[in-house]
C-alpha cells in the first residue's frame, strides 16, 4: 500500500465488494454467502499463518499458567532488595514520560510531570549505541571506543536514579501513570500506551553500568544491577496491558542473563539455577497468546461463542492476556459474514456491557472492561473512524457501490485489527 490516499483496496477486498454488489441486488442471503469465501476465509489463512498453527489451545494455557512461576522466580530473585518502599508520585510520573517525549495528544491522560522536576538531560548515546555497547559488553559483539566511552559517561546520569527508585518501589496499581478516570478516552481504541524507548534505554545503562562492574571483577555490583532491572520489570507484567506484559517479560528474559552471569562469578548457585529458570518460565508464551488469541476469535465468529470468555475467566493467566483476548469478542466478528455486511449482533456489545458492569470495581480490570462496549460500537457504527489514512479512503474501482461502513468494516477486517 502507499501512503496516499488514493490507494486502492487488497484485491481480495475489491473481489468481497464486487460480489456484495451484485449479491445485494439479488437477496441479502445470497450476499452473506459470496462475502464468506473472501473476507472471513483471507482472515483465517492469515491467523493459521506460521507456528502459530501448531500450538494448541491446551498447550498454549498451560504456556501462559506458567506466568505465576515467573512472578515468583522474579520475587525471590529481587528479595534482596527489599524492603520496597511506596513510589513516590514523581518516580511514577517520570518513568511514565521519561524525557517527556509523549505525543502532546497524549498527555491529558498520563501522569502530569513538572519540567523543574526532571532530573537533567536525557542519556546521550543513542538507544541503538546502548545496545551495541551490551552486546559488546556480553561478549556477542566488537567493542567501539567511541561508543563505550558515551556509555560510560551516561552511567553517571541522574535518570539511573531514577530507574533505580523505580525498580525498588513496592507494587504499583494496575494503570500506573495513567489519571484517574482516563480524561479524554471513551474506547479501548484510544487508549495510549507509554513509550519504551526511554524505559529501554534505561534499562540497558543499567545493565551496561552491572556488565561494566563485572569486567572490574565487582560481581555483588553486577548481580545488584541485574537484580534492580529484574525488579523493574514487576511493574509491567502486573499490568493489564498487554504492551507492557510483552515488554516487562522481554526485558525480564535479558536481565536475568547479567543476575546468572554474576552468580557464576560468585559461586552463588542458588541464585543462579533462579535466574537461568527465567528463561525457560517466559519461552514461547507470544505464541501461546497468539495461538489462544487466533482460536478465540475463530471461537467468536459465532456472536455466542464462549471461549474468549472462558479464557478471560481463567485466574492462572496474566491479567494482561485475559483482557486482550476479550478483544476476539470483536474482532471476532471479521469472521462472520453477516455481520461484516450489516454491523455486529447485538449480543456482543451486550456480553461485553455486562462483563464490564460485573468487573467495574476491580481495579485491573474494571477500567479496562469499561472501554470495550464503546469500541465495539466503533467498529460496528464508525469502522472508517479507526482507518488510517493510508488506507482509507480508497480509490478502488468498485467505490460507491457499497455503503461507506461496509467496505471499512471488510478493510478493517483485512487490516487484522
Amino acid at each position: 500500500m502507499t501512503s496516499t490516499h488514493s490507494a486502492a483496496r487488497p484485491t481480495v477486498i475489491l473481489a468481497t465488494l464486487a460480489a456484495i454488489a451484485i449479491a445485494l441486488a439479488v437477496c441479502a442471503t445470497a450476499a452473506t454467502v459470496i462475502v464468506a469465501s473472501d473476507v472471513t476465509r483471507e482472515r483465517e489463512r492469515v491467523q493459521e499463518h506460521g507456528a502459530v498453527a501448531s500450538v494448541s489451545v491446551s498447550e498454549a494455557r498451560e504456556a501462559l499458567a506458567t506466568m505465576p512461576s515467573l512472578r515468583a522466580t522474579i520475587d525471590s530473585l529481587t528479595a534482596p532488595l527489599a524492603p520496597f518502599a511506596p513510589a513516590d508520585s514523581l518516580t511514577i510520573a517520570l518513568m511514565t514520560v521519561q524525557w517527556d517525549s509523549r505525543p502532546a495528544q497524549h498527555r491529558a491522560v498520563f501522569a502530569p510531570s513538572r519540567a523543574e522536576a526532571l532530573p537533567g538531560a536525557a542519556p546521550a548515546g543513542s538507544l541503538s549505541d546502548l545496545n551495541d555497547v551490551v552486546l559488546a559488553l556480553r561478549g556477542e559483539r566488537t567493542l567501539d571506543s567511541a561508543q563505550l566511552q558515551r556509555a560510560l559517561a551516561d552511567t553517571a546520569s541522574a535518570w539511573l536514579d531514577v530507574w533505580r527508585r523505580f525498580a525498588r518501589s513496592a507494587p504499583l496499581p494496575p494503570l500506573w501513570g495513567y489519571r484517574e478516570g482516563l480524561p479524554g478516552v471513551s474506547s479501548s481504541f484510544d487508549l495510549p500506551i507509554r513509550g519504551y524507548n526511554g524505559v529501554r534505554q534505561l534499562q540497558l545503562l543499567n545493565e551496561a553500568a552491572g556488565r561494566l562492574a563485572l569486567a572490574r571483577g565487582d560481581a555483588r555490583t553486577a548481580l545488584l544491577r541485574g537484580q534492580e532491572n529484574v525488579a523493574a520489570t514487576r511493574h509491567y507484567l502486573d499490568s493489564p496491558l498487554l504492551t507492557d506484559f510483552t515488554f516487562g517479560r522481554s526485558i525480564t528474559v535479558q536481565s536475568s542473563r547479567l543476575i546468572a552471569d554474576a552468580a557464576r562469578a560468585l559461586g552463588d548457585s542458588a541464585t543462579l539455577a533462579l535466574a537461568l529458570s527465567i528463561e525457560q518460565l517466559a519461552a514461547n508464551s507470544s505464541a501461546s497468546f497468539l495461538a489462544l488469541n487466533r482460536a478465540a476469535e475463530r471461537d467468536a465468529a459465532s456472536p455466542t461463542g464462549t471461549l474468549a470468555m472462558e479464557l478471560f475467566d481463567d485466574d492462572k493467566l496474566p491479567f494482561a492476556v485475559r483482557v486482550e483476548i476479550l478483544y476476539a469478542t470483536i474482532s471476532g466478528a471479521c469472521g462472520h459474514t453477516r455481520e461484516v455486511l450489516f454491523g455486529f449482533a447485538p449480543e456482543r456489545e451486550q456480553r461485553l456491557a455486562d462483563l464490564a458492569e460485573q468487573h467495574r470495581n476491580h481495579p485491573a480490570f474494571g477500567p479496562m472492561l469499561g472501554l470495550m462496549p464503546a469500541a465495539a460500537r466503533q467498529v460496528r457504527e464508525n469502522p472508517t473512524s479507526l482507518l488510517s489514512p493510508e488506507v482509507w479512503p480508497t480509490a478502488g474501482a468498485l467505490d460507491g457501490l457499497l455503503p461507506d461502513a461496509v467496505a471499512a468494516r471488510a478493510v478493517l477486517c483485512q487490516q487484522s485489527f
